[in-house]
């Protein structure tokens, strides 16, 4: 486990854009579009504003993130116009506002990976800092933020830490955990239990779907499809294959669930499951409401909740892209809004080691992941009381990880987090770690590949 620290980059290069150089520069915030294209201008560079870039040009610097629009609608046009720009041996400056939560730099550090041919940034700015831009492209700044001094800030991995040989305990009264009822997530939540007791309140998509009578238990998917053919023979009903597999995987998930509810409960703390879509903003503001009506005010809140949509950045689509961006970016919105932050004493974001170092196929995910980090950093500075944590994990040892996709990581030399290794890192971080370490890289992770 290694923290995440922001050192001066110095005289670190990534690229070289020297004068006579094309520029072509987007125009999704015009003002700073202009105070940018007028100032290299000026310094000599053969600069153009465009709605889209050509992909002809040396560099392209997009203002797509620094746009007074949605999450979503700022990410998903930053990747289209990254895409549009691409060109060997080119040069893309991906801008993202200081004042706005956003994972670009996920998107950066994927694309090198996808595309070693095409040097890839992208800088946090002050909204209106086209002097910073200015300053950046003349010193050929790789990723991170740039000050108002013109220093580059860059984020790495700093020197292995260990966490504590045992969990201090903690009393939040009632904590949120969303995406927490069944996987990894489910694991951490037991573990929170234990230490910090209390009320856990799970909150997931997935339903408590009840185990029929007439059905022997099992836990496994092939077992159980097994099962339901034979009953529908037995009915004389005619039941597709992929209805067999969707009422079974429901049928796993609602036994799941119930015994992560009944593994928190032998922790004596007081639990509960709350169906909810963290994407829907309106059933997250019912049933928060709801919730601390019945239990109290929320003082803590772990948001485990995601999905994946893998596929190449040149092949992904607009509704790939708002599937994985809604539970997770969307959720933490919704979540926001939903509750006073004020309250909360402990917070977590699990993010993946693939926003930190970048993974090939995962550009949305890696976005999403980042924007995690960087809502982390912003409440830790705007709620000096809380405890904040974002965790860049990497592989576990279970949930998505099933045995084929275990080998692969194998053959990488990339070692799997133990599921109670992983959980009792959480808690430890979570309820002892050190205020000033807001991001930890946890497991080894595909730094090179």
């Amino acid at each position: 486990m290694r923290p995440v620290v922001w050192r001066n980059a110095g005289s670190q290069t990534a690229f070289q854009l020297r004068p006579g150089a094309s520029i072509e520069v987007t125009n999704a915030n015009p003002d700073l579009a202009g105070a940018i294209a007028g100032a290299l201008s000026d310094l000599g560079y053969d600069v153009q504003r465009v709605s889209q870039p050509s992909g002809s040009a040396d560099g392209a610097i997009l203002t797509e993130g620094t746009a007074s629009r949605s999450h979503e609608d700022r990410h998903w046009t930053a990747l289209q116009a990254a895409k549009a720009a691409r060109r060997n041996s080119g040069v893309i400056i991906l801008l993202q506002g200081a004042e706005l939560f956003s994972g670009l730099e996920g998107l950066s550090r994927t694309l090198r990976k996808e595309w070693p041919d095409t040097q890839v940034c992208a800088w946090t700015i002050a909204a209106t800092a086209a002097a910073q831009v200015v300053h950046g492209v003349q010193q050929g700044y790789a990723d991170g933020i740039i000050t108002s001094s013109g220093e580059l800030l860059s984020a790495e991995a700093g020197v292995s830490i260990a966490p504590p040989s045992s969990v201090p305990t903690a009393k939040t009264s009632v904590w949120l955990i969303t995406g927490g009822a069944r996987g990894v997530t489910a694991a951490c939540a037991i573990e929170l239990a234990r230490a910090a007791g209390g009320t856990i309140l799970l909150a997931g998509r997935s339903a408590e779907t009840p185990w029929p009578a007439d059905l022997p238990p099992t836990d496994d998917l092939k077992t159980l499809r097994g099962l339901l053919v034979e009953r529908s023979r037995q009915t004389g009903q005619r039941v597709t294959p992929a209805e067999i597999d969707r009422t079974a995987r429901n049928l796993l998930a609602g036994n799941e669930i119930r015994e992560t509810l009944e593994a928190i409960r032998a922790t004596g703390s007081r639990t509960a499951y709350i169906p909810l879509d963290a994407g829907d903003i309106d059933a997250v503001a019912d049933v928060l409401r709801d919730a601390q009506q019945k239990f109290g005010a929320i003082t803590g809140w772990v948001h485990g909740a995601g999905v994946l949509a893998d596929k190449l950045a040149m092949d992904k689509t607009e509704s790939e892209l708002r599937r994985v961006f809604s539970p997770k970016v969307g959720g933490l919105m919704n979540i926001l809004a939903a509750i006073d932050p004020v309250q909360l004493r402990h917070i977590a974001f699990f993010s993946s080691a693939a926003a930190f170092f970048g993974n090939k196929g995962q550009a949305d995910y890696a976005m999403a992941n980042a924007l995690l980090a960087s809502a982390g950093r912003s409440l830790a500075q705007s709620l000096p009381p809380a405890r904040v944590k974002v965790f860049h994990w990497g592989p576990w040892a279970g949930g998505m990880v099933d045995s084929a996709l275990a080998g692969h990581f194998e053959a990488q030399g990339i070692p799997l987090i133990p599921v109670d290794e992983g959980a009792r890192i959480f808690a430890c971080e979570l309820l002892g770690g050190g205020q000033d370490q807001i991001e930890l890289v946890v497991g080894e992770a595909w730094a090179t590949s």
